[in-house]
């Protein structure tokens, strides 16, 4: 025994005993909290990649939304050319088809003048207008389909059936407006030379020239102007007339037909 200062001795220190089981249960303890630190760890990871895909989606989700929105965007204003386009189209169509009743109308215009400049002027024209030049006024109609307009009233003898009449002439397609013959026109005479154009005298009578000028031209007064509209039935019907020497029909069958006259002397 070890001796103390004053001789006395000291019992000496008793180890400490192990209880049965205490190594386990610290084994068990660290491996319980070495567990922990896992779940710990493993629950931080995850909550990572959770915020990871969560703002992967958003980022995701707000470009496809973006896309969408543009691509409906694009559709909206695809759609909306497309209907402007097909609006100007069809607006357009509809006033070239107005446009096209408008100048395929030869008889009377609105807004246009009584009587045209080139029947004013002091020296006739040279040569028949190409188209019907516009005029307005209130038509007269007959029963036979046949309709006039005075451009100019004559203060002359009134032509009567039967007359020979001097006249200026020029007719028109009515679907096309186009002149297909003219008083006023130069031709070729049988030599080939080139003679001006120069009134027309004919007798005013059924089987001498074509029943809408019998019923269209009777009634005027020397001096005066008329535009006709004349159906084909009162014109060259289903036949269609005027060949020129190449063989090509000036008055197609069925046509309709404008003149304008001008009585210079009925006897």
């Amino acid at each position: 025994m070890p001796q103390t200062e004053n001789g006395q001795s000291i019992p000496e220190a008793t180890p400490r005993p192990i209880r049965p089981g205490q190594r386990q249960q610290e084994r068990m303890q660290r491996i319980a909290r070495r567990q922990k630190r896992r779940r710990v760890a493993a629950s931080s990871i995850a909550a990572f990649l959770v915020v990871v895909v969560g703002i992967a989606g958003t980022l995701w989700f707000q470009n496809y939304n973006d896309q969408r929105i543009a691509t409906i965007n694009a559709h909206a204003t695809a759609t909306t050319d497309t209907a402007n386009v097909h609006a100007t189209g069809t607006a357009g169509f509809i006033a070239n088809a107005t446009a096209t009743v408008v100048t395929k109308d030869c008889f009377i215009s609105p807004n246009a003048p009584a009587i045209p400049a080139i029947y004013t002027a002091s020296t006739p024209p040279a040569a028949g207008p190409t188209t019907s030049p516009a005029i307005s006024g209130t038509p007269v109609a007959l029963s036979g389909g046949l309709q006039y307009v005075d451009m100019k009233a004559g203060t002359g003898a009134v032509v009567k059936s039967g007359n020979t009449i001097s006249v200026n002439y020029t007719g028109w397609l009515a679907s096309t407006c186009q002149k297909f013959d003219s008083a006023f026109d130069g031709h070729q005479d049988q030599t080939g030379q080139t003679q001006p154009g120069q009134p027309f005298s004919t007798a005013i009578s059924k089987g001498n020239v074509i029943d809408g000028w019998v019923e269209g031209i009777v009634g005027m007064k020397v001096g005066g102007i008329r535009r006709l509209y004349i159906p084909a039935a009162l014109a060259y019907g289903s036949a269609g007339s005027q060949k020129d020497q190449n063989g090509n029909q000036a008055i197609p069958p069925n046509a309709v037909l404008i003149f304008d006259v001008q009585v210079l002397s009925a006897s």
